[in-house]
């Protein structure tokens, strides 16, 4: 015996309703990406430099960015230790510094900064509108080790440290010439002007530095500079 559907309709809603659901799914999945305000699609990647907080640059903007960061904190540590090993020396009655040491840290100091320098002129990926920039960069970072030099030739000459003194006042204006280049290229990479700056005179009043040392001195032999 053979029973009919009382209600023979009764499928068709649910059948319309897993219809709708999988059209739905079709379609949604079948859109393109977002675009963008220019027409291209948008594009998630851009992110935020730390430098300056709500201020989104492009990736590879960005990612020259953190280089920049790296080599300015090298840069200060370079600088610190070039003050610090000089300082040591000048108060050796108190820190015990030898002049064997303080040379030796010189020329590690000199060694250091000659890698600084090839890593700079081969930071990859540098964006073209910052070429520029890191071409002035190099310059500037190729003369770091060469003030170190004339520190140690100051160290090694028969005076009363003056000349010794005198290359560090040097070296610590070259390594604000290169911290100055860099924020320009920071300066470049947001679009912002960069201000005249004159830092030409500061060699000129830092060399006298060492006048204070000299006097307390000058009634002594100084075998070392």
């Amino acid at each position: 015996m053979v029973y009919s559907d009382p209600r023979p309709g009764r499928w068709i809603l649910p059948l319309m309703i897993v219809g709708m659901v999988v059209l739905t799914y079709t379609f949604v999945n079948s859109l393109e990406p977002a675009e963008g305000p220019t027409g291209a699609p948008a594009d998630p990647a851009f992110t935020t430099d730390p430098s300056q907080p709500g201020v989104t640059l492009p990736p590879a903007l960005q990612q020259f960015m953190v280089t920049l960061d790296i080599f300015e904190s090298q840069l200060n540590t370079f600088a610190n230790e070039v003050a610090q090993t000089n300082s040591r020396w000048d108060n050796r009655d108190t820190t015990g510094q030898t002049f064997a040491e303080t040379r030796t840290q010189f020329i590690q100091l000199q060694t250091q900064l000659r890698n600084f320098e090839t890593d700079v002129t081969q930071a990859p990926n540098v964006p073209a509108e910052l070429a520029a920039g890191h071409v002035e960069l190099m310059v500037e970072v190729g003369h770091l080790h060469l003030k170190v030099q004339e520190i140690i030739v100051g160290l090694d000459a028969p005076d009363d440290g003056t000349a010794r003194r005198t290359a560090v006042a040097e070296f610590q204006v070259e390594a604000e010439q290169v911290l100055d280049v860099i924020a320009s290229i920071r300066r470049t990479a947001h679009g912002e002007p960069d201000p005249t700056t004159t830092t030409t005179t500061e060699s000129d009043t830092t060399d006298t530095t060492g006048g204070e040392g000299d006097t307390e001195t000058t009634s002594t032999t100084i075998v070392d500079g």
